[in-house]
């Protein structure tokens, strides 16, 4: 507990003195030898954005974070998805969606943790140990920590990886909330009569999953493309069905392969 209090203090001296971490703070995360030795969100609270952070292999073609793989492509993808996928009639269509942005959310989340690079190794017990929401639930430091660690992720890789603007991501709220701005996929896929970001749901669904140790099913209840102000998903501990067991089993396999 004084360890996570002295964190969530860090934390909070970041968050009030924005100057200070941009002219002084961020200069030193970015400093060529202690940027290779710095855990990623380390980096990102000292004010590295994710352009700062990522890491760049030009002679192998090799572009990732923290020792995540990733491959940079247009906006557009997005709606190709939903317009190949539209293919296989609309509720294949959607479960499509919603499974492939569910196994990428959840395999790079748990490679995260694995590849050890993205946060202080006394830190990651406190948000992957099991019972992680019940401590959530029950402790107001804890989730302030927690939420802050979201917020923080959420910057580097949603909102400065150009998916949109995630003003919520709660964990201690039942049922777990997220809330987008400005999202991609219902800008791409809008208007619409209803939601349409089956990708999302998925991926924040993934994420959930993977951090907390639990599995959740997610769905979008307010789309940007059907005329709310911004996207709101719920997620709720998953049900067995006969397409949840093959989206876990999926997601083995994918982490299983590297």
């Amino acid at each position: 507990m004084t360890t996570l209090k002295a964190v969530l203090a860090l934390m909070d001296f970041s968050d009030s003195h924005p100057r200070l971490i941009k002219y002084l703070a961020r200069p030193i995360a970015n400093a060529p030898v202690l940027s290779a030795r710095l855990p990623v969100m380390v980096r990102a609270y000292m004010g590295a954005t994710s352009f700062d952070i990522h890491d760049v292999d030009v002679e192998n073609g090799r572009y990732g974070i923290g020792g995540v793989d990733e491959i940079m492509f247009g906006s557009e993808l997005l709606r190709v998805l939903h317009l190949v996928l539209a293919r296989m009639g609309p509720a294949e269509q959607e479960r499509a969606l919603y499974d492939i942005g569910f196994l990428t959310g959840y395999y790079e989340a748990k490679d995260a943790v694995r590849k050890g690079r993205w946060a202080p190794r006394v830190l990651v017990p406190l948000i992957t140990s099991a019972g992680l929401l019940e401590r959530v639930r029950s402790d107001p430091t804890m989730a302030e920590f927690l939420n802050k660690v979201l917020a923080t992720e959420s910057r580097i890789i949603i909102n400065e990886g150009g998916w949109g603007s995630v003003e919520e991501f709660d964990f201690s709220s039942t049922p777990l909330r997220a809330v987008l701005a400005n999202s991609q996929e219902a800008a791409w896929m809008g208007p619409s009569d209803s939601p349409v970001c089956h990708y999302f749901a998925g991926g924040a669904a993934g994420h959930a999953s993977a951090i907390t140790g639990e599995f959740f099913e997610g769905r979008e209840v307010e789309c940007a493309a059907a005329g709310a102000r911004r996207c709101v998903f719920e997620m709720t501990p998953a049900v067995e069905s006969e397409a949840e067991l093959e989206r876990r089993e999926m997601a083995a396999a994918l982490l299983a392969l590297r």
